[in-house]
């Protein structure tokens, strides 16, 4: 649900806005529109809208915006409320990439403004015969616009009679994303930034170790397909476009063979694009360190300082009764954290145990990591104590960042496999039906684990002096480094 007040508000690029870098404009041209249009709804500036009356409203404003015959004065005037709304999640969408590389301390979400949040809103603008060239209404006709805005061309591309649409939120975020200027910026920032299927097709076996087995046999599914056709295709030069229907139906079966609950190629879809996610935060982690900053941001309607999801999406939380809900994540956040320990402990002794460079250090492994959590030991110190060469050999056998990353990837998969179970005794079908559905569950998953736990996990092991490491992370892995018994295969 959103505010009404989206539709005649726009979010307009203002450097000198108390550090933001962006202020809210009322447009009196838009609020008289949305009145003459919807007279019951445009009562109240705080009121909120429902699901069914937000895409009954974004239904006829991109009615009418689209109108091939319509008066250029109504069309225009349509387009300025829908222009207004999605400057709110360009804003979501900057925000959310800054948080992304924020531990690379190398850029701010208001140095990405500029690239996408340059419409003011004082102009009238239309489509042009060609559904492309953006014209400013004047009252002489019409003229090209000078510098083409990125609301129109975000809006222009929406395909709002789709019945697999996405959101219009969703849209926008995923093409604010996509914003070749934006991807040139991060690219000068030593940033890559890959497409999902590029991402999923350039996966190596140290990033599938970080996901579940259900997970590795999908990616293997992928690699299978997509790989193979790639080969033929002689397209390794060029950008990994979606997969086809038809090779998303042979991953299907090939997983099916497999016993695996995949059904269809909108569920497998779904599913690549979740963990496309995870490697690309795996990713993020291991170049970057852990996200450093508070993961709270200041929401544009209310200021509280909170992290959403795409406002215009089912939130899974709200649908569900908050205290029982909220008992379960605290709850099972704590099961999930111990499961993901366990899981982790094993998989990094065996890993070593596997190399031949490092096996015969394995069983220095767990005794490092007491000293390091259980005495607060340095590393030098601990290579002193382990008869270990130097510290840079403990820091390799130990990687107490990369500890941290797979703990924390093991954690949130089990988290969201928990909670998206009994979230469906809430909403049976919410999965197939709501493309955002899996996407939005996620993001709450992966935001309250890292503000309970992870968040502060990673800031004490990026302290070089006086580290303490008495979190909640910190706690819960010195008690199974101390009962052995409990994860060692």
């Amino acid at each position: 649900m959103v505010h009404l007040s989206r539709y005649w508000e726009i979010l307009r690029l203002d450097p000198a806005s108390e550090g933001r870098g962006y202020r809210r404009q009322p447009l009196t041209a838009a609020l008289e529109f949305f009145q003459e249009q919807f007279p019951d709804m445009a009562m109240s500036a705080n009121r909120a809208t429902t699901v069914s009356s937000e895409r009954a409203i974004q239904t006829l404003l991109f009615s009418l915006f689209r109108a091939a015959k319509g008066e250029l004065i109504t069309i225009a005037r349509a387009g300025l409320c829908l222009r207004c709304y999605v400057s709110y999640p360009i804003l979501y969408a900057c925000k959310k990439i800054a948080r992304q590389f924020s531990a690379s301390g190398r850029f701010t979400y208001q140095e990405l403004l500029p690239f996408v949040l340059n419409d003011d809103g004082r102009s009238l603008i239309v489509l042009g015969e060609d559904y492309k060239t953006q014209l400013v209404l004047t009252e002489q006709g019409t003229m090209p616009l000078r510098f083409p805005v990125f609301t129109v061309k975000v809006l222009r591309k929406f395909d709002s009679d789709s019945p697999t649409r996405f959101s219009l939120d969703s849209w926008v975020y995923y093409q604010t994303r996509q914003n070749q200027d934006i991807k040139d910026f991060l690219s000068e920032q030593g940033l890559s930034y890959l497409s999902d299927w590029a991402l999923l097709n350039r996966a190596r076996t140290k990033q599938l170790e970080t996901l579940l087995p259900d997970e590795r046999q999908i990616v293997a599914a992928f690699h299978a397909v997509y790989r193979r056709d790639r080969r033929h295709t002689h397209a390794i030069a060029v950008r990994c476009p979606d997969p086809t229907p038809a090779q998303l139906q042979e991953m299907v079966g090939i997983l099916q063979k497999n016993h695996s609950p995949i059904r269809s190629p909108d569920h497998l879809q779904r599913e690549l694009q979740r963990i496309a996610r995870q490697l690309r935060q795996y990713a993020v982690w291991n170049r970057s360190g852990p996200v450093s900053e508070s993961l709270e941001i200041t929401h544009p309607e209310t200021e509280i300082e909170r992290e959403l999801p795409a406002s215009n999406t089912i939130n899974t939380l709200e649908n569900l009764e908050q205290q029982e809900i909220r008992e379960f994540c605290h709850h099972q956040l704590m099961a999930c954290l111990d499961w993901g320990i366990c899981q982790t402990l094993r998989q990094q002794l065996h890993h070593l145990r596997q190399r031949p460079r490092y096996a015969s250090f394995a069983s220095k492994f767990i005794p490092a990591l007491q000293l390091i959590y259980g005495e607060g030991r340095s590393q030098s110190e601990v290579a002193s104590r382990l008869e270990m060469t130097n510290q840079s050999q403990v820091s390799r056998i130990v990687n107490i960042k990369n500890l941290l990353n797979q703990v924390r990837l093991q954690t949130t998969g089990k988290l969201f496999q928990d909670l998206l179970d009994i979230a469906s005794q809430f909403n049976p079908g919410e999965a197939s039906n709501n493309p955002d559905y899996l996407c939005n569950l996620m993001n709450l998953v992966e935001d309250f684990a890292d503000a309970e736990v992870f968040q502060a996990a990673a800031a004490e092991i990026m302290t070089t002096k006086n580290r303490s490491l008495n979190s909640i992370y910190a706690q819960r892995l010195r008690h199974y480094i101390q009962e052995p018994q409990e994860w060692e295969p």
